[in-house]
C-alpha cells in the first residue's frame, strides 16, 4: 500500500493536510465566545470556577521562509531581517452560532452548531479582556466580540449575561453528546497550542529552512511573507 497521495488542481485536493482553522473576525460582524482552555480540561472536567482560564504567551519574531519562530536573542532579529520580536498569547474558544445582529441562533445552538478553534492575539486584546474577567468571570459570562477592521482584527469586547459552555457542561446527560465534542475539540488543540504560536528551533535549524529562499529576495522584503498572520502583531489595540 502506497504511503504517496495523488492529486491536481481542484482535484483530490480534500486528501491534503489542513491548516488549522484559527479566530479570525469578520469586520461587521459579532461573536458570542466562551473560553473552553481551563484547568481540568485535560481530565475531561474544565473547572470553570478556577480563577482565570489559560492562556500561553511566546516572545516570537517571524522569518521569511521558515514562519514564526521563538525568539531567543539578537541572532534571531539579524535573521529576521531587524524585525523585532513581539509577545503572541494563544487561549482556546468556542464560538457559537449567531443571528446578524449577534444574538444567539437558538436553532443553530440545538442542531450542536458550534466551532472550537484557537485565538492568537497581542498582549493590548489579554489586557483588554483582563477587566472584563475581573468584574464579569468569564467562567459565568460570555463575550461578545464585535470586529470593526478585518485586516487589523480590531475588535470590542463585552460580556454576556450567562455561559453556554457551562450550562452544557452542567446539564448532565441531556447534552452528554455536545459535551463529548466540545471537550475532545478542545483537548485535542491544547496537545499542539503552542505550535499554534511559534516553533522552536535551533538558529542552524532556521538557517537551512531559509536556503529554499531565493538569493534574490532579502529577509525582510520577502514575497513568501504570511501577511495575514503578521498581521495579528502589528496593531497594539
Amino acid at each position: 500500500m502506497s504511503d504517496f497521495m495523488e492529486f491536481g488542481f481542484g482535484e483530490n485536493e480534500d486528501s491534503l493536510p489542513q491548516r488549522a482553522k484559527r479566530f479570525k473576525g469578520k469586520e461587521g460582524e459579532n461573536y458570542r465566545v466562551s473560553f473552553i482552555w481551563w484547568p481540568g480540561l485535560e481530565d475531561g472536567t474544565p473547572d470553570m470556577d478556577a480563577a482565570t482560564p489559560k492562556f500561553v504567551a511566546v516572545t516570537r519574531c517571524y522569518i521569511a521562509g521558515v514562519g514564526y519562530v521563538i525568539h531567543k536573542g539578537p541572532e534571531w532579529t539579524k535573521l529576521a531581517g531587524g524585525n523585532q520580536p513581539k509577545l503572541a498569547i494563544a487561549t482556546i474558544i468556542v464560538v457559537w452560532p449567531t443571528t446578524k445582529d449577534g444574538g444567539l441562533d437558538k436553532d443553530g445552538f440545538r442542531q450542536g452548531k458550534f466551532d472550537v478553534l484557537p485565538w492568537v492575539f497581542p498582549q493590548a486584546k489579554y489586557d483588554a479582556i483582563r477587566p472584563i474577567h475581573r468584574e464579569f468571570p468569564l467562567g459565568q459570562s460570555d463575550m461578545t466580540i464585535r470586529c470593526t477592521d478585518s485586516q487589523y482584527q480590531k475588535m470590542d469586547f463585552s460580556p454576556c449575561r450567562d455561559n453556554l459552555l457551562r450550562k452544557i457542561l452542567e446539564a448532565g446527560d441531556k447534552q452528554e453528546d455536545m459535551k463529548k465534542r466540545l471537550i475532545n475539540e478542545a483537548s485535542k488543540i491544547a496537545a499542539t497550542i503552542r505550535e499554534e504560536l511559534a516553533r522552536d528551533m535551533t538558529l542552524d535549524q532556521a538557517r537551512e529552512k531559509m536556503t529554499g529562499t531565493s538569493a534574490a529576495q532579502p529577509v525582510a522584503a520577502a514575497a513568501s511573507e504570511d501577511v495575514d498572520n503578521m498581521l495579528d502583531d502589528i496593531l497594539d489595540t
